[in-house]
């Protein structure tokens, strides 16, 4: 197979790369509060405790009424029968002897209109208001009925009873009518002091409560504020979990999501701890080969003697060149660093042939017949682009450079249910099975096999990618027991998340 110009097989960019640095040394934007959990407790408590203030006002109010209705009736039944008991028939002749008692009750308020009538068993007026009649007559057992009607202008109190005098000669029956009203003002006006006096103690209640409240809270708090304490006066470097000890229930929760949390930031310290390691020891030797070689060169005189020392002075820069790379992209591939978290649907099967397009110059100048076997149809999954082509670019790349001239490396993508294949098979030297497992160390390289310029990095950044995205990796022999195959399993649907 036959492409275009490529680019460095495993290699970040420069825009890779500066985003690296960015999102190493941005700084967190400030907090944003949410406000107090205090004020938003009593926000919550408070109108509901009014409104139950007021629905219990409202019950209060009638309850405090019906009361001083009871209390006011029974004074007006009292009246009622009090005259009652002084009204008598005498040969048809109803008398009326309203007595000093049935007023006797009401004369404390003089504010207060008394109003009385007496009727004879055909409707007629004996003494009293002629128009004060009762909405609906009582019964003629002795019985007292109350009822609340307009009545010259105002609300009155009217009690309703009606007497059999046992009088034949009377007409229309033997029961008179007896009533007797009074004004309600100073039943409301009673009613109210009782209810005003019913909703300050509720109200200083519901205050009482408030404060109660903002002390419980107090109280509720200081574990968090223990937590925070603690979190504050910590060591910058220490990630120790948070300790669970006397914590409450609904703490738990937090303190695991702290500890999580600091376990994720301990990994991602060691990732880093263990990459600055390895840049110093990897790079160490590099640089000093550079210096070397570029002292030598100065020393020469000969110009074919310079040549050929920049020549490999150029040579070793670029190895140095791609070691620096290839560990940038080991160190941006690790799951924990959390540099490979942005995904994205793409076409897997379409950036394989892509990458494999880019490489076909090297492998034709390393006289290599490089095929890709694709399944004809776009192969859609989530996954982090760039990291993928890493990833692919260093399967083939290394295919490459660990085959002899004049042999084929083969490319093939498939899907097989809801995971995708991608496997690049080779007809070098392969690698026994005691070191496959090794291989995939950092740094770690079979002595005596391929390209000497190899930084042992290939197979561990193409672990890293695919653990990432959810997949494994497996080595095998290639056709007839000769040669490599790599192939790299991923899921076609969601990604594993870390």
């Amino acid at each position: 197979m036959t492409g275009a110009s490529g680019h460095g097989p495993a290699s970040l960019g420069a825009d890779d790369r500066q985003r690296l640095e960015a999102d190493r040394v941005t700084p967190q934007a400030a907090p944003v509060h949410g406000g107090s959990l205090r004020r938003r407790v009593l926000v919550w408590l408070l109108p509901p405790l009014a409104v139950l203030l007021l629905i219990n006002a409202f019950f209060t109010h009638r309850s405090a009424l019906d009361a001083v209705n009871q209390a006011y009736d029974r004074t007006l039944s009292a009246s009622v029968r009090a005259i009652g008991e002084r009204t008598h028939s005498l040969a048809g002749q109803i008398q009326v002897d309203i007595p000093y008692a049935a007023f006797e009750g009401f004369e404390a308020d003089a504010a207060e209109r008394i109003f009385h009538a007496v009727f004879d068993p055909a409707g007629g007026l004996v003494t009293g208001y002629a128009d004060l009649r009762p909405p609906a007559l009582p019964a003629d057992d002795g019985s007292v009925r109350i009822f609340d009607l307009p009545y010259a202008g105002e609300t009155v109190r009217l009690a309703a009873m009606r007497k059999r005098l046992y009088d034949p000669a009377l007409r229309g029956g033997d029961a008179v009518l007896i009533v007797f009203a009074e004004t309600t003002g100073a039943r409301r006006a009673l009613a109210h002091d009782l209810f005003v006096a019913s909703l300050q103690r509720q109200s200083l209640l519901v205050a009482v409560g408030a404060i109660l409240v903002l002390a419980a809270l107090g109280t509720a708090f200081r574990p968090l504020l223990r937590v925070r304490d603690h979190m504050r006066t910590r060591d910058e470097e220490d990630l120790t979990p948070v300790r669970m000890e006397r914590v409450p229930s609904e703490i738990a929760p937090l303190i695991d999501a702290i500890n999580h949390h600091m376990e994720r930031l301990s990994a991602m310290l060691a990732a880093r701890r263990r990459f600055l390691a390895d840049a110093a020891h990897q790079i160490r030797t590099p640089l000093a080969v550079l210096t070397t070689q570029a002292e030598y060169g100065l020393r020469q005189r000969d110009p074919d003697e310079m040549l050929e020392t920049f020549t490999s002075l150029l040579r070793s820069t670029r190895a140095t060149r791609r070691l620096a790379d290839q560990m940038l992209t080991l160190s941006r591939a690790e799951a924990v660093n959390g540099l490979i978290g942005e995904r994205a649907t793409l076409d897997l099967a379409g950036l394989v042939k892509d990458v494999a397009m880019d490489l076909a110059p090297l492998a034709l100048k390393r006289d290599i017949d490089l095929a890709y076997e694709g399944i004809g149809h776009a192969l859609n999954m989530e996954g982090n682009a760039p990291m993928l082509r890493e990833m692919v670019s260093n399967l083939i790349d290394n295919a490459i450079r660990y085959s002899p001239p004049d042999s084929a490396v083969t490319v093939a993508v498939a899907a097989f249910g809801a995971d995708a294949l991608v496997s690049v098979c080779d007809q070098g030297p392969g690698i026994p099975a005691a070191e496959r497992e090794r291989v995939f160390q950092r740094f770690y390289r079979i002595l005596g096999h391929g390209d000497s310029d190899g930084s042992g990095l290939g197979l561990a950044i193409v672990r890293e990618i695919a653990l990432a995205h959810g997949g494994r990796v497996t080595l095998r022999d290639g056709a007839q027991g000769h040669g490599l195959c790599v192939e790299v399993e991923l899921p076609l649907g969601a990604a594993a998340s870390f």
